[in-house]
């Protein structure tokens, strides 16, 4: 035994080893809000934002920003996400990275690795970044870019169909199709750049900018003409006769008029009418087509005049007639937008906006797959595209949101003359907080997430309906230690029935090998070396997370477990090995009964059609009292029909037989060439599963003979009830939804004979096993609530015969359980009411109320 103990802790010792060899290619959150992020894993289920999902970052996670920016380490680099962003991963490999920005922008620096490529893809374009550099990427509903840093970076337009090469301090706009880079200024190199240098970026600017010569002066040339000078003619006199003379002479003066003083004068001012503020913005959003989507919201500026005309009418007296002055103003007055007129930022604010779901995400999907690559098409064969299924598309949605302005504040003359002097650049219409440089992490030591180091303490009183209402205290401690893939919780308790007597997991030591087994791991709680998507994936836990749909084998997990389930999981290239054992505290083996192990390998193919296949075994270990060991080897496919990131829908064909091979191999009862079937054991099954975001459901028939059918372990097989029967077909239904907020999960296994009536148990009960169960969560309250029964039907009948009810929830074939949890801060409270498997009926609940508090420091 001594043996076995040094065999089990060498296999912990080198799993300890693989996951921190393993935690150096993690991918994780080295900085910001971690609480304020938006995570999805692969499957498009939302995840808790917590460190420690904040520290496995796999491929195809989303990550969505709304309010901070945060800086993720990666082995290639990293990368300072924006606020407002969403980030979805592809493969994170140190030689060829992959990443989709759908929304916002994010500065990508690959300073960790010299070689390889770095691919950041957006819903219109695709960038490449070779080797060591850094770069900006911009997609959003007013801007479409790349900035390139430092390194040797191409971008591909979608639209357009045309690839450019973009020098460091250059700068790509995506809208124009002959837009060519422009240069950047050293300010803007400071803002964006995660790691910006000073001294980098005045010689690049250096080496870059053109040295300005002097034109060459042109030699002065003088064009010179002879002077004519021409001879006066001589004018000829003539001589005109005198007129007769006057007879009379009259004389008139004219004086000119001299109006009087003006003492009225009125000047009419004509304005020109300017539409009212804007207080509502209606957009209209197409239909997304089949081949990519299009989301425009433009607001509605009202139209601004160039100039103001000031007409003046002067009155004068009546003689002579009335003149009319109309004179323009000699300075045109140009108006325009100044930086105190409030902008307006056209975005969906997060609480008008729906949360975006996994439903959403698969259109994300379909973008991605059918927008990029598209280089064998040519720019007029894309935008003729565009519009077909635009005009094509019939139906619009309108959204209106109502944005308050603020009123403008005056406008001082300095203001004024600064709106009239012409500007070359841009003015954004938002301007984003600068992220401070100096919280950023700078060396690998400090890029490592923090860890924590606490303790829980938990207090229990409960009343034992099963056990003459005994009364019990327990008081039960828990340290625990976490920091990157490492994680372990211990435990220790005491209790007590009246305070004079006290109990303890840590006295006495027990005499047996399998008992002192049991009495080391009694101190464990919780152990986790790596990720579930690591390599190497360890863990030591009361729920069962790692199980495999290719097998029937075991039931959904019921409430609460006070098992230790050993579960580990080793991926390598299409092979994935996962592997369980039921109790590691080794509760029913220590009273004689069964307990059950598994491994099944897994085999993908990484390229080509996805077939699945699984090969693996069941293990049935008994000390009634001489030990025993039977297998139920087993044989999976699973075929694809529909295979996307989100919805998964596969046909499903699977095989397996029984196989004693302790104390003797019986070959026979697995292989028996004397009958005709060949197999005295076996259980063949067909159908089908389905997984749509958090929603997953599975239906299987099967045909059986012998000792195999479907669910072989459940919680009345951990009891002293013979569970087993004899059905000729079983048909079995599992539906679950898995969400954040609610959870539930209803689960049917029908037995019948080949008279087609239901088969029955040992002990004459019907076969037929059944599980129903609730999780609702409303911010800081849970509630819960389970039913599970062997003979349902006939349990019903019999209440609908004058039975009491309280038989379809405990009983010798019935278990169920009540809770209400109520969590703020680090302290839980809840209450709690269950019937647990037993093979001794009664009508008393098992009643407790708990109080837990978590004392942790982080690091």
């Amino acid at each position: 035994m001594n043996r076995l103990c040094k065999h089990v802790g060498l296999l912990l010792l080198a799993a300890c080893l693989i996951g921190n060899l393993y935690a150096d290619d993690s991918v994780f959150i080295g900085d910001g809000d971690i609480g304020a992020l938006k995570l999805y894993d692969s499957q498009g289920n939302r995840l808790d934002a917590t460190s420690e999902n904040a520290g496995k970052i796999g491929e195809g996670w989303i990550i969505q920003n709304p309010d901070t920016p945060i800086l993720i380490i990666t082995p290639r680099g990293t990368i300072n996400v924006y606020e407002d962003s969403l980030l979805i991963t592809g493969n994170l490999s140190n030689q060829a990275s992959d990443f989709y920005l759908v929304s916002g922008k994010a500065t990508f620096n690959t300073n960790a690795a010299e070689y390889g490529v770095l691919t950041v893809s957006t819903p219109v374009s695709r960038h490449r970044l070779e080797g060591d550099g850094e770069m900006l990427v911009i997609t959003t509903e007013d801007e479409e870019s790349v900035t390139a840093f430092s390194g040797k970076v191409s971008s591909y337009n979608a639209l357009t169909g045309f690839t450019r090469t973009i020098r460091p301090f250059d700068k790509l706009f995506m809208q124009e199709q002959s837009a060519r880079p422009e240069s950047i200024e050293i300010g803007y190199y400071l803002t964006y750049a995660t790691y910006p240098d000073m001294m980098l970026a005045k010689q690049i600017v250096q080496d870059l900018s053109k040295p300005i010569i002097a034109p060459t002066p042109l030699a002065p040339k003088a064009k010179s003409a002879a002077l004519v000078i021409e001879e006066p003619q001589v004018e000829k006199v003539v001589t005109v006769p005198l007129a007769e003379p006057v007879a009379s002479l009259t004389v008139t003066r004219q004086e000119p008029y001299i109006p009087q003083e003006v003492q009225v004068i009125s000047v009419e001012v004509k304005k020109i009418p300017v539409p009212d503020k804007v207080r509502t913005l209606t957009s209209r959003i197409l239909k997304a087509p089949s081949s990519r989507i299009i989301v425009t919201i433009r607001p509605m500026v009202p139209a601004v005049p160039s100039k103001v005309l000031v007409t003046s009418s002067v009155a004068v007296p009546p003689i002579p007639s009335a003149a009319r002055v109309v004179s323009e103003m000699d300075e045109v007055v140009i108006v325009q937008q100044t930086s105190e007129t409030p902008l307006i930022d056209v975005s969906i604010p997060l609480d008008v906006q729906p949360e975006l779901t996994v439903a959403d995400l698969s259109e994300i999907e379909l973008d991605v797959a059918s927008t990029i690559p598209i280089e064998s098409k040519q720019s007029e064969e894309l935008e003729q595209a565009l519009i077909e299924s635009q005009a094509a598309d019939k139906q619009y949605l309108e959204l209106t949101y109502e944005i308050p302005l603020q009123e403008p504040a005056p406008e001082t003359p300095e203001q004024a003359a600064v709106a009239e002097e012409p500007t070359s650049e841009p003015i954004p219409t938002t301007s984003p907080a600068p992220l401070s440089t100096t919280s950023l992490i700078t060396s690998s030591e400090a890029s490592r997430l923090q860890g924590s180091l606490g303790i829980v303490a938990d207090y229990r009183f409960q009343v034992d309906g099963t056990n003459s209402n005994a009364m019990t205290h327990r008081l039960t401690l828990k340290p625990f230690y976490t920091k990157g893939p490492f994680s372990i919780s211990l435990q220790s308790y005491v209790q007590t029935q009246d305070f004079t007597t006290f109990t303890s997991n840590a006295s006495p030591l027990p005499s047996s090998d399998l008992g002192r087994i049991s009495y080391a791991f009694s101190f464990l709680d919780q152990l986790r070396i790596g990720y579930s998507t690591s390599g190497f994936y360890l863990t030591l836990d009361h729920n069962r997370s790692l199980v495999s749909d290719m097998a029937s084998f075991t039931a959904a997990q019921f409430g609460e477990s006070g098992k230790l389930v050993l579960q580990n999981q080793i991926k390598a290239g299409p092979f994935t090995l996962i592997t369980a054992f039921d109790d590691l505290y080794l509760a029913n083996l220590l009273v004689n009964r069964a307990q059950f192990g598994s491994s099944i390998l897994h085999f993908t193919p990484s390229k080509g059609y996805p077939l699945t296949i699984a090969f693996g075994a069941l293990a049935k270990v008994e000390n009634t009292p001489a030990w025993s060991v039977n297998l139920y080897p087993l044989l999976s496919f699973r075929f694809p029909v529909i295979n996307t990131r989100t919805t998964r829908f596969s046909a499903i064909v699977q095989a397996h037989g029984y196989l004693p091979v302790y104390p003797v191999i019986d070959t026979d009862q697995f292989i028996d060439t004397s009958i005709a079937t060949f197999f005295p054991n076996y259980s063949l099954g067909a159908g089908f599963s389905v997984k749509r975001n958090q929603f997953s459901a599975k239906i299987l028939a099967s045909v059986n003979d012998g000792k195999n059918h479907n669910l072989l372990v459940n919680d009345f097989v951990y009891t002293s009830i013979d569970t087993t029967y004899a059905s000729a077909f079983d048909i079995l239904a599992d539906i679950r939804y898995e969400g954040s907020k609610f959870e539930t999960k209803a689960l049917l296994n029908v037995p019948l004979t080949s008279n087609f009536t239901l088969a029955k148990l040992s002990g004459g009960q019907n076969a037929d096993y059944s599980q129903l169960s609730f999780a609702l969560k409303i911010k800081n309250l849970s509630l819960g609530l389970g039913l599970e029964n062997l003979g349902l039907f006939a349990t019903l009948q019999d209440i609908f015969a004058g039975s009491p009810v309280t038989d379809v929830l405990g009983g010798t074939y019935a278990a169920s359980y009540l809770y209400a949890g109520y969590h703020f801060g680090s302290f839980n409270l809840m209450a709690k009411a269950a019937y647990p498997a037993s093979a001794t009926a009664y009508t008393v609940p098992v009643v407790s109320v708990s109080a837990r508090i978590q004392l942790d420091k982080a690091f």
